[in-house]
């Protein structure tokens, strides 16, 4: 009898991963044959949710507060707006191609924050000049204004035609060569000094080092000076963190088109994809009324967003796991806890294979896959840290507490409630120092890390520090690696699009289920003596 069991379990170990790959299969063909699925619908794009904090002391007296605003154009979109104006009046003005957003109060007492947030894509935008254009070309009467000098571009100043004229500008040359004569001469022939004030464009030519703003300011004015409208464009460079920069270039305007240069980081006629734009023309980022106490900042974090178009048009398919959304919606479930929930058995792969395959142990089956959900938020870097912090602050509690001998369950929920003040100290830490990643910690998942703790300090007490190290190490590896394939943009628009990839990997899980030779591990352990054996 026991023989026929056993003949049965390989049999069905054999048949039921085939027909698994044989049902996914099928599905996925009728869906890419007949329904028309393709990846593009959901692969994802990458984004920043902007997030600029405003903040400032009122005594009483009016308060006004202004700041440029990011719009949608050609090479960025700007969505999900939102904005924190405490108890000011608000309002959005759009005034010469710039949108600013107003905060006003005819008297506010005490410490006031403002906000705005957006979703911002930006993408990177070349340009090819014609080489045959000629020097001189038609200026419509819209344009016309950006020719004119002011007191920061003084493009009609005599020092500006002598050093025009060094330069070999002249009518008699092309377009693109007087282009490339001022900006090989403003981005290698002045250096770049890091100024917090405002740079005119004689200054920065007299002392022959200017930041941003005073290298763009002179390219405006040589190019005003040699009959090419030209303005200034401020904006931010797109880098997760918080920040209080921001950045200034020159467009010129060519043939119609108005054309990119940075002559600070070295575009030539290109506005990179990290480049974000807030305003056109001379003007501050930020205005507000004097003695205030006024401070501000960015915080910036990147995150990935999916074809809106693409997702609509996929749910309109009959077999559309994202059909599943609209009922999810309505019970106010989140899109994020659907891909959760859908790539977590992908996930749990990085922790069979370490287990099964290589003979990794780790704290818990399947916590590191647990561990690596926590971190969507925190992002792996800092996620890693903070898991680090955790289990230490953890064991020192659980160290004190052995003293007290409590027991098992009493012990964790003292556990528990000590991580949660812990990570809710590192969430009030992180808001009221701006860290929105630090304050994103809350989002761990605490019980999960209760456990971690509680084993951590089994194993110390067990098996020794050194042993319970090097699992923490272990299941950080691990978590690592599950986070990389939940978090990979490839993966995730294929299990979206393709469920039935979940029933392939139930496959290997049966096949590496019934695996009992040596793991990698052991293999390397135990290698002294199967060379011995086999000789």
């Amino acid at each position: 009898m026991p023989v026929i069991v056993r003949h049965s379990s390989r049999l069905a170990v054999a048949v039921i991963p085939a027909l698994l790959v044989i049902a996914a299969s099928v599905m996925a063909f009728y869906k890419i044959t007949y329904l028309g699925y393709n990846l593009n619908a959901v692969i994802q794009s990458e984004s920043y949710l902007l997030e600029t904090v405003l903040e400032f002391d009122g005594h009483g007296s009016p308060v006004e507060v202004s700041m440029a605003l990011p719009q949608s154009l050609p090479n960025q979109t700007v969505s999900d707006e939102a904005f924190n104006s405490a108890d000011l009046k608000f309002e959005v003005v759009e005034e010469g191609g710039n949108r600013r957003g107003s905060w006003a109060s005819q008297g506010t007492v005490g410490r006031r924050r403002l906000g705005y947030t957006a979703t911002v894509m930006t993408r990177n935008q070349r340009f090819l000049i014609d080489s045959t254009l000629p020097a001189v070309q038609p200026i419509p009467d819209s344009v016309a204004q950006f020719l004119l000098a002011d007191s920061a571009i003084q493009a009609d100043s005599p020092e500006i035609a002598a050093l025009a004229d060094s330069l070999g500008i002249a009518e008699s040359r092309t377009l693109l060569d007087n282009i490339d004569r001022i900006y090989q001469f403003v981005t290698y022939g002045l250096r770049y000094v890091n100024y917090s004030g405002q740079t005119d464009a004689l200054t920065a030519y007299h002392i022959g080092e200017a930041s941003c703003g005073g290298k763009s300011r002179l390219m405006v004015a040589l190019a005003r000076h040699a009959g090419i409208p030209a303005r200034l464009v401020g904006g931010k460079i797109l880098e997760a963190g918080q920040s209080t920069a921001t950045h200034i270039w020159v467009d010129l305007y060519v043939r119609g088109y108005w054309v990119p240069f940075c002559p600070t980081n070295k575009y030539f006629a290109e506005i990179p994809s990290n480049y974000l734009i807030l305003y056109y023309n001379e003007q501050p980022f930020i205005t507000h009324t004097r003695d205030i106490n006024f401070k501000f900042y960015f915080n910036l974090r990147k995150r990935l967003v999916s074809n809106l178009a693409g997702l609509t048009g996929l749910k309109s398919h009959p077999l559309d796991i994202l059909n599943v959304w609209a009922t999810f919606k309505r019970s106010a479930i989140s899109l994020e806890l659907l891909r959760i929930i859908i790539m977590l058995p992908i996930g749990v792969l990085a922790v069979v294979l370490f287990r099964n395959i290589i003979g990794i142990e780790t704290f818990g089956t399947f916590m590191p896959a647990l561990i690596a959900i926590g971190w969507r938020d925190t992002g792996l870097l800092n996620g890693a840290v903070l898991f680090t912090l955790i289990v230490l602050f953890g064991a020192g509690v659980r160290y004190f507490l052995n003293r007290l001998q409590l027991l098992h369950t009493p012990r964790l929920a003292v556990i528990l409630s000590a991580v949660v003040l812990f990570i809710l100290l590192l969430t009030g830490l992180g808001v009221s120092m701006g860290f929105l990643d630090l304050a994103r910690v809350a989002l761990f998942p605490m019980v999960i890390m209760t456990l971690t703790v509680e084993r951590f300090s089994l194993i110390a007490e067990e098996s020794g520090m050194m042993k319970a190290v090097k699992m923490a190490f272990f299941t950080l590896l691990v978590a690592t690696c599950a986070f990389a394939l939940m978090a990979s943009r490839f993966l995730q628009a294929v299990v979206i699009s393709f469920p039935e990839t979940i029933l392939l990997v139930v496959a290997l899980y049966i096949y590496i289920g019934r695996y009992s030779g040596f793991r990698l591990m052991e293999l390397l352990r135990f290698r002294h003596i199967l060379r011995q054996e086999s000789r």
